[in-house]
């Protein structure tokens, strides 16, 4: 590829401190944005612009989860069970990727089927979200959801009756703030999803956090705080595979710069989570995935025809 030019740096720096602000706060790696851009704005074929993605997923979220780690909200042993499937569909994304690349096959009609399945979702999603806002009237406390207790009774303890209810995870811990979280979540077979997480992530550079976050939250009943923090967590590690099995095709180069700005906005970002409750970060979130799904598809499109 041709050299970076000064403005072309200034704008990849620009670029990471949005990514570096979006990917901790919703707990995905920012492939979601990081990807549409590097293909609509600086001309990136789609294998090295998924491939770049990735290489900096590992600086977005390593910075992030150092945040999450000093503020005490990653659920690491859910995020070591959720990897124990999230991984090998990494490992799959990573090979596939590679095949399509190196037999030259169309892959803008995969991100087209990705695109258009993620504005469905993304809507179905949003109109819930507003929906459940609309009825809930309730003041503002501020950090409201994550004083979390999803479990059954006063001593969070449910006894188990059947298979599907002795796989439930009893959570309970306190955060550097003093936040008190308690929580159950039901593993199986929600956790299942966690391979598609992966396998779409290296595939397609998203880091897989578009399908943890949701399926932490609205499946497991995990609090969105501890969601993005887990999830950011869970991407660095199993990112680790696919950045190595495609890493012939990462332009560092661009990595640096837009590392630059991840860097110093994934750090700063966690602390100020819980100043926003969790309806809002949820319908940002899902705005999100719906606009840069829908400027991909239109993108995908414009190629195809």
């Amino acid at each position: 590829m041709a050299e970076i030019t000064l403005l072309s740096k200034f704008s990849l720096f620009a670029l990471g401190l949005l990514v570096g602000a979006i990917s901790p706060t919703f707990g995905i790696g920012g492939g979601l944005v990081t990807v549409p851009i590097l293909i609509l704005f600086f001309g990136m074929d789609g294998n090295i612009a998924t491939a770049t993605s990735l290489g900096l997923i590992v600086f977005t979220t390593l910075s992030g989860t150092i945040a999450y780690y000093v503020e005490r909200r990653i659920d690491f042993k859910l995020a070591g069970i959720f990897m124990l499937f999230a991984v090998p569909g990494t490992l799959l994304g990573g090979y596939g990727a590679n095949y399509i690349a190196r037999n030259n096959y169309e892959v803008d009609i995969l991100q087209f089927v990705f695109a258009a399945f993620m504005i469905v979702i993304a809507g179905s999603k949003l109109i819930s979200i507003i929906k459940e806002f609309k009825n809930k009237n309730k003041k503002n406390l501020g950090c409201e959801f994550e004083v979390a207790d999803n479990t059954n009774n006063e001593d969070g303890i449910k006894d188990p009756k059947s298979f599907w209810e002795s796989n439930i995870l009893h959570r309970e811990f306190m955060d550097q703030r003093k936040i008190r979280f308690k929580y159950e979540v039901k593993v199986f077979p929600n956790i299942l999803v966690a391979f598609i997480g992966g396998l779409f992530g290296a595939l397609l550079g998203l880091g897989g956090g578009i399908i943890y976050v949701p399926v932490l939250t609205m499946l497991m009943g995990v609090p969105i705080g501890i969601a993005a923090a887990t999830s950011t967590f869970t991407i660095l590690i199993s990112s680790i595979l696919p950045i190595v099995l495609r890493f012939e095709y990462i332009q560092w180069d661009y990595v640096i710069f837009l590392a630059l700005g991840t860097v110093i906005s994934a750090s700063v970002i966690p602390k100020f989570v819980c100043k926003v409750q969790s309806e809002k970060l949820l319908l940002g979130f899902w705005i999100i995935v719906a606009i840069t799904a829908l400027r991909l598809l239109i993108n995908v499109i414009i190629i195809l025809t």
